[in-house]
């Protein structure tokens, strides 16, 4: 895969963005919901329309590709399938970004694909950085407290935990937690969970 600046998988949020005077406090998220197996694409018109948990189908010319992609992520998982899987995705980002442009749901939800597949590769800290830049990507074009948005928010959680590393989850749980904060709420019970594992590894990273 390419290692262009533009197509990495940007985690590093503003605090700004997360912290605007303009969020409201959202009704608390439930953990308990897990957001879809994997993503799908989303059009324009959705994300104007009524709040909806389920995304409307990838556009036409898409459509087998996204298949394909996506058919790789059952299991049992082959790293060389999913590495297939990898390539084509970041071709797509590739394309839907030059045709649609980076903000568009169509390269969101792409982008969305991408941190699915690293995680299936056993790359939570890659796979939590792409959730930190889809989510902040989502809650423009879809809202901060939309569903579609608060779903991605648990995926992003769910990820971070996987991470091995106890400096790297540290590192990005303050970008996550900023996240949560600002998508789910300061007490929601998800934010609170994160704050919790945080501090616990805070205490053990503590000489």
């Amino acid at each position: 895969m390419t290692q262009e600046p533009h197509y990495a998988p940007w985690g590093i949020v503003s605090p700004q963005f997360w912290a605007d005077d303009n969020t409201t406090t959202p009704t608390a998220a439930e953990p308990g919901k897990q957001p879809p197996a994997y993503p799908v694409l989303t059009t324009p018109e959705a994300a104007t329309g009524p709040e909806t948990a389920q995304p409307p189908p990838p556009p036409e010319e898409y459509r087998e590709r996204v298949a394909a992609i996506t058919a790789t992520f059952a299991a049992p998982h082959d790293a060389q399938r999913l590495q297939w899987a990898a390539i084509q995705a970041e071709r797509l980002d590739q394309e839907a970004t030059t045709t649609y442009g980076h903000a568009h749901t169509h390269t969101i939800s792409i982008r969305e694909l991408r941190g699915w597949i690293a995680r299936l590769q056993g790359d939570p800290e890659t796979a939590t950085h792409w959730d930190l830049h889809v989510i902040q990507l989502q809650a423009t074009a879809w809202g901060m407290h939309h569903s579609i948005t608060r779903a991605s928010a648990q995926r992003a959680v769910r990820h971070w935990t996987e991470i091995a590393d106890p400096a790297t989850r540290l590192a990005l749980g303050r970008q996550l937690l900023g996240m949560l904060v600002a998508v789910t709420g300061e007490n929601s019970r998800l934010t609170r969970h994160v704050r919790k594992l945080l501090r616990r590894a805070q205490d053990a990273a503590t000489p």
